[in-house]
């Protein structure tokens, strides 16, 4: 008769979630303040500079995710694997994430290099200057794309067998040196013998983007590679087998309901960006500023979301359904919490924080007021947003990617368009329309997540 496995007490599933989660927790406010520096450092450097962002940055990011839900099949396979202690399974899986996130990578740049123009045409705002810098940086930042992938799912992998503490390193060192090679880019520096770096603005932003990307994946895929690690993958340009070749089937079928969540997603999101880019450039750059410093939640419960996709998947691996269901719920829990606290300290210190966003020499306080309107918004939404990430992220460490597809049509494409267009284009609402309609997509994304996680189907679903 088979024994019972060992369920996980809730003070054991704590520990757990905070043991995993800080490391995760850790990069996600590395990468924040990456991309709040470079922020700043474009602000800095013009207030067009930064606008040009509200157009670049959800491009990318919407690429890199869409695309990047291909490889979403990562963390339950490789999680449960390691639950079940069937080390070769787990090493097929992430041979197959690595191969396939280099090949994916490699086909989204050469796309984005036939689309640049349509894009920036597309998407950009009235103003040619702001279009142009867009354009300037896309050129450039695509080449990214590659290292990206394969760095992302390296991390994926080590994540969901319980290191993340070693992509948390790796990010602290390749962080450094984006931060570094930005001041240096972007503005123009003398290198002594090396010579001067000419101020290159938007460009030399994207040129740090993509050496700290390279950097990253070089460094991680070398740590998959040592005979240290709990998932070793060695020369993954080369065929696992069959082994392999199941996994990347398993990964396919995984990942495709997590691409078209995303594609509902960033469709939807897109769209919103086109009603930011029709209210203005100082709505735009107000907008730009506010989802900078929401970013440090975000991040933070991407982080908490790591941890807890891991824990569950790791628990249904060995047959423990009620650890997976505690660490989906107080991983919920416990991120909401974090990220109340979060939102109110920003909302506290907002007029200092949007500050930091005007050019010297410049009078931003038509920038600070009307950001600071929507600060109210951004904080109270927060503990939302966590629930939905978290629970999100569990539900996909399970193997469920569709009811996070479901969550994100009704809420990212419905909810959030349909009041962005009504409130800001109709009603005339300015940024308080786009944040009204933020808070609106996560409070329904979470009920609906929560919903799903509740009933319990996730426990019963093949990997």
């Amino acid at each position: 008769m088979r024994a019972a496995p060992e369920q996980s007490s809730t003070f054991e599933v704590a520990r757990e979630l905070f043991r995993l989660a800080w490391p995760a927790v850790m990069v996600g406010f590395l990468q924040t303040a990456v991309f709040l520096a470079d922020r700043l450092l474009l602000g800095r450097f013009s207030q067009d500079a930064l606008a040009s962002m509200q157009v670049q940055g959800p491009v990318l990011w919407s690429l890199f995710s869409v695309f990047g839900g291909v490889l979403v099949g990562t963390v339950p396979l490789v999680a449960r694997s390691v639950g079940a202690g069937d080390r070769a399974r787990a090493e097929g899986a992430a041979h197959a994430s690595l191969r396939v996130a280099f090949v994916v990578g490699v086909l989204v740049t050469l796309a984005c290099l036939a689309l640049v123009e349509p894009i920036v045409v597309g998407l950009g705002p009235k103003n040619d200057v702001v279009r142009e810098l867009s354009r300037r940086y896309l050129v450039v930042a695509i080449f990214a794309f590659p290292p990206m992938f394969v760095a992302w799912t390296a991390a994926l992998v080590l994540n969901a067998a319980g290191n993340t503490r070693t992509p948390f390193v790796v990010g602290l060192l390749t962080n450094g040196v984006n931060v570094v090679a930005n001041v240096v880019l972007i503005f123009g520096a003398d290198l002594g013998p090396l010579g001067r770096v000419p101020a290159l603005g938007v460009t030399g932003s994207a040129i740090g983007s993509v050496l700290a990307f390279t950097l990253e994946a070089s460094l991680l895929s070398w740590v998959l590679s040592r005979a240290s690690s709990p998932v070793r993958v060695v020369r993954p340009w080369r065929s696992g087998g069959a082994t392999e070749r199941a996994a990347r089937r398993d990964l396919f079928r995984l990942g495709g309901p997590a691409v078209l969540e995303r594609i509902a997603i960033h469709a939807g999101y897109l769209a919103y960006t086109s009603v930011v880019t029709r209210l203005g450039p100082l709505v735009m750059a107000s907008n730009q500023a506010l989802i900078t410093l929401e970013s440090i939640c975000f991040l933070s419960a991407d982080g908490f979301g790591v941890a807890a996709s891991a824990l569950v998947g790791q628990a249904l691996g060995r047959g423990a359904k009620g650890s997976a269901t505690r660490a989906g719920w107080l991983g919920s829990a416990l991120c909401a919490a974090a990220l109340s606290s979060l939102g109110l300290g920003i909302w506290a210190a907002g007029p200092v924080l949007l500050g930091a966003f005007v050019p010297t020499g410049q009078d931003g306080s038509a920038l600070v007021a009307t950001s600071q309107s929507a600060l109210p918004l951004l904080a109270l939404s927060q503990p939302f947003m966590a629930a939905a990430v978290v629970l999100s992220a569990s539900l996909r460490g399970a193997g469920d990617t569709m009811s996070p597809l479901y969550s994100a049509v009704v809420g990212g494409a419905l909810v959030r368009v349909g009041l962005a267009v009504w409130l800001g284009l109709e009603l005339e609402l300015g940024v308080r329309a786009l944040w009204l309609a933020s808070a609106a997509d996560w409070v329904t994304r979470t009920l609906w997540l929560a919903a799903a996680f509740a009933r319990g189907r996730w426990q019963e679903r093949r990997v």
